[in-house]
């Protein structure tokens, strides 16, 4: 259904170009301060701001003067946004104009308003008439009813001591902004080299757009209590991505977490996708790994790595999905091998990506025999077969997790307690070569 309703007195609210300067947290949250210019009468005064957000958090909402004496009284957020049907419903009993597809006049005091169908009582022959929903082309009123806005919209009740323009900072947060990180790497297992270029990942979803931006993003597990939020302002998104000679992010620690400040102002338009480069592409030193947990399946493929200068990256790594490729040497192309998820890591610390199960490496876990020396005691033989069905050499580290008070006997290979419950094996495997892991436990409970 398609028509118009035509509003003869229009409304106006005030809409401010503000300088904006936008922070991004992980959680989906942003705080936004803005320096504008508000013209104010002498006297008090309500005034309208909608140039805001649909997500703003009003119980946060900091005014603070930069000139002249601006008494605050008070705040109210307005969100009864006008529509075809909260109109009519103010409508009720009063007279409205419809025009049909058909070109038929209609002329008369509403009486209901649904889904389907419009009913009015003639001015003319004082008749009900029904009218289609679907049959309708125009809608005429007299006004826009009061208290309906056409934005979100801030109403102020302040008092000026002049008339005149007043500086202001006016911060609040909103959520609808978030932002991620996605490491995209090309590994070389051949010279042990993982190559690494990053993206921040910007979604707006405040229903507002913030042109020439100031942008900061946080990156760590900032405390925000969350709330249900009902307003909505989402749509398709348009994608924009940075090229060569783009602005990069300076990082320096905030508080207790890490703060990335872009070079250059940004525009963050809503309901867009914007992608930037957190750092330039670097290139790190990093190993295979291969990793089979007792009692489990599989054998998993990692990428191993330390987060240090030495090795070629010793900064902070906000969360973020790694997708990790490698170049197939038959046409030179990249081929995807696998995706993992970093957690916030600071420097010199180790990462290890999964990038999978390795096809070719096969483990099993078997308990050979257990006994029960007593009410709290047991004793278990266990034996992990490892097989390297590949055609290189393989080193497989055997993670083995325990618990109460035990002890290891008669362990066919050395062993690191990596802490109170749980202890590595680790065996280099030539191609082709089987080998059976043993060793005895005995546990306390």
């Amino acid at each position: 259904m398609k028509f118009k309703i035509i509003i003869l007195v229009v409304f106006l609210i005030t809409c401010l170009n503000a300088k904006d300067q936008v922070t991004i947290y992980n959680e989906n949250f942003s705080l936004v301060r803005s320096s504008i210019d508000i013209t104010l009468s002498k006297g008090i005064q309500s005034y309208f701001m909608d140039n805001i957000p649909s997500t703003i958090e009003a119980n946060s909402v900091i005014i603070k003067p930069l000139k002249g004496n601006i008494e605050i009284f008070s705040q109210n957020y307005e969100y009864d946004l006008a529509n075809t049907s909260k109109i009519l419903e103010k409508y009720i009993g009063k007279d409205i104009e419809i025009i049909s597809k058909d070109d038929i006049k209609f002329l008369g005091k509403l009486q209901f308003n649904d889904s389907s169908t419009i009913g009015i009582i003639e001015n003319n022959t004082n008749k009900l008439i029904l009218i289609q929903r679907d049959e309708i082309r125009n809608i005429s009123l007299a006004e826009l009813p009061k208290n309906f806005f056409l934005k979100p919209t801030l109403h102020w009740r302040l008092n000026a001591p002049k008339a005149g323009k007043f500086p202001i900072d006016f911060s609040y947060m909103c959520t609808g902004m978030k932002w991620d990180v996605t490491y995209n790497t090309i590994w070389n297992e051949d010279i042990g080299k993982l190559e690494i270029n990053s993206w921040v990942t910007i979604i707006n979803r405040t229903g507002k757009a913030f042109l020439d931006t100031k942008l900061k993003l946080i990156a760590g597990d900032v405390q925000k209590i969350h709330q249900q939020i009902d307003r909505r302002a989402y749509a398709k998104f348009a994608v924009e991505s940075t090229t060569g000679g783009a602005p990069d992010f300076e990082e320096k620690a905030f508080h207790d977490f890490h703060m990335y400040t872009l070079s250059e102002n940004v525009n963050i338009n809503n309901n867009q996708t914007k992608q930037l480069r957190l750092f330039p592409t670097k290139t790190v030193n990093a190993e295979s790994r291969y990793e089979y947990i007792t009692g489990s399946t599989d054998v998993q493929s990692k990428i191993k790595f330390i987060n240090s200068k030495k090795d070629g990256l010793g900064i902070p790594l906000p969360k973020g999905v790694v997708k990790i490729y490698k170049k197939d040497d038959a046409d030179n192309e990249l081929e995807f091998i696998g995706e993992d998820y970093l957690d916030h890591t600071a420097k010199d610390e180790e990462v290890f990506i999964t990038t999978g199960n390795a096809f070719d490496l096969v483990a099993k876990t078997i308990t050979v025999e257990r006994l029960k020396l007593s009410n709290k005691i047991i004793e278990r033989e266990m034996k992990v077969t490892l097989k390297n069905r590949s055609r290189k050499t393989k080193t497989i580290t055997v993670i083995h997790n325990l618990y109460g008070n035990w002890s290891i006997m008669k362990n066919s290979l050395s062993f690191i307690k990596k802490s109170a419950t749980q202890i590595e094996f680790e065996k280099e495997l030539k191609p082709d070569e089987v080998y059976e892991l043993t060793w005895t436990e005995r546990i306390e409970s």
